[in-house]
């Protein structure tokens, strides 16, 4: 296998069976065990996807509702939940 410039060797150590397990897929998949180990940590790195908060359904329905106490935004909480109602002005601290 060609190197790239841009790869960094590095050495880890593995339990018994689980280096076990990587040597039995990288055979049934005809790959190293480095292959298998780069794409199962590539795998479990991988970046969570980006959120388009400004396009997201939930903002278009601000201000469709309407609440005779008119502390929604403050005790949604409290209405969804049954969490302890607090005092429009006071902090969360």
């Amino acid at each position: 296998m060609k190197r790239l410039l841009s790869e960094k060797r590095t050495q880890v150590y593995f339990p018994k069976d689980l280096h076990r397990r990587i040597e039995k897929k990288a055979r049934k998949e005809s790959k190293s065990a480095a292959a298998i180990i780069r794409e199962a940590v590539t795998r479990y790195l991988k970046e969570e996807p980006v959120i388009d908060w400004e396009n997201d359904p939930i903002f278009k329905a601000a201000g469709f509702f309407e609440s005779e106490d008119g502390d929604l935004s403050i005790n949604h909480d409290h209405y969804l939940y049954g969490a302890e109602k607090r005092s429009i002005g006071k902090k969360n601290g």
